[in-house]
């Protein structure tokens, strides 16, 4: 896993929304990154953004290059955004010595970089328990294939903090709230921002959600105990004890070429059986496929999917 470094918005001041000046259209994402917002309804859109190399390189006879090009000399320059047209700004010496860098990144009001994921959110977030642990996926768009520039998650408390993991795939991240006690009532939601880049478009995806809203078990291990009779267990993933954290289970009896995902041909099939129960034991009349999922009891959140044995 390459680890995302996250700023944790515990600086509330300081915080991205804070960084934006309300006179400007720029603002500093993190080191060495800036954003600047443009409005492409206006007939001409262009932003001067001023870029310094260092408090270091003062005296030095400074050289700007965007993309290779020289664009300016002296410590500190000013350079024209125009459109969507960002860049990567270096700064060097006068024997062409790297000396630092700038990201321009430009974010529209368009998003075109991450697709929804079945016309709901841009971003999935699931956890298996209640550990404070919770994982978060996204899908580039067909056209667009994009990169992760940073991950902030955060509650809106001082104590607040949540580290973040990038997965190899680009494609999710793994987090932790170290600070969350599963034994107790949420009172403030996980913030979490992702800011995603293509070329050097940027664009910012969003999810406000309790541990309860997003907790899904994960599958249910069946046994078969005797002819037709089956029994199971809470995940070993699931918080415990059972009796602080019990799950409901929904039973699905099906005819043998039925599939456990069907639903709406199930539901007029005479045949099917669907039941809700809190037993970990169901008997089975044969020649039925037996499926079962299960779901926190005391919230209305995301159903396990379906175990099945035929």
């Amino acid at each position: 896993m390459n680890l995302v470094l996250v700023s944790l918005y515990l600086l509330t001041l300081h915080s991205v929304k804070g960084n934006k000046q309300q006179t400007q259209n720029y603002w500093v994402l993190k080191p060495n990154v800036i954003v600047v917002d443009v409005n492409l309804a206006q007939a001409v859109s262009k932003v001067d953004v001023p870029l310094r190399c260092g408090d270091a390189y003062g005296d030095k006879d400074i050289i700007w290059k965007n993309n290779g090009t020289q664009v300016g000399r002296g410590n500190q320059i000013v350079v024209t955004v125009e459109e969507m047209l960002g860049g990567n700004y270096t700064c060097h010496g006068h024997a062409g010595s790297f000396l630092n860098h700038t990201l321009v990144l430009v974010q529209g009001t368009e998003r075109r970089i991450l697709e929804k994921s079945h016309d709901t959110d841009y971003i999935q977030c699931s956890s298996r328990n209640y550990s404070g642990a919770f994982q978060c996926s996204w899908k580039w768009s067909r056209s667009r294939n994009g990169n992760v520039v940073l991950v902030r998650a955060a509650r809106s408390s001082v104590t607040s903090n949540i580290t973040c993991s990038l997965d190899k795939s680009r494609l999710s991240i793994t987090c932790q709230d170290h600070t969350h006690c599963p034994y107790s009532e949420e009172t403030e939601r996980i913030n979490l921002t992702v800011y995603v880049k293509n070329k050097y478009r940027v664009e910012e995806y969003s999810r406000r959600f309790y541990i309860t809203e997003i907790v899904k078990p994960d599958k249910i291990k069946i046994t078969k105990a005797d002819k037709g009779t089956f029994e199971w267990g809470y995940p070993e993933t699931w918080s415990s004890p059972n009796s602080y954290f019990p799950l409901t289970f929904q039973v699905k009896v099906i005819p043998r070429k039925k599939n456990c995902e069907c639903e709406s041909g199930c539901q007029r099939n005479k045949r099917v059986e669907l039941h809700t129960t809190q037993s970990c034991r169901w008997t089975v009349r044969e020649g039925f496929v037996f499926c079962i999922r299960a779901q926190d009891a005391l919230c209305n959140s995301t159903w396990s999917d379906w175990s099945q044995y035929k």
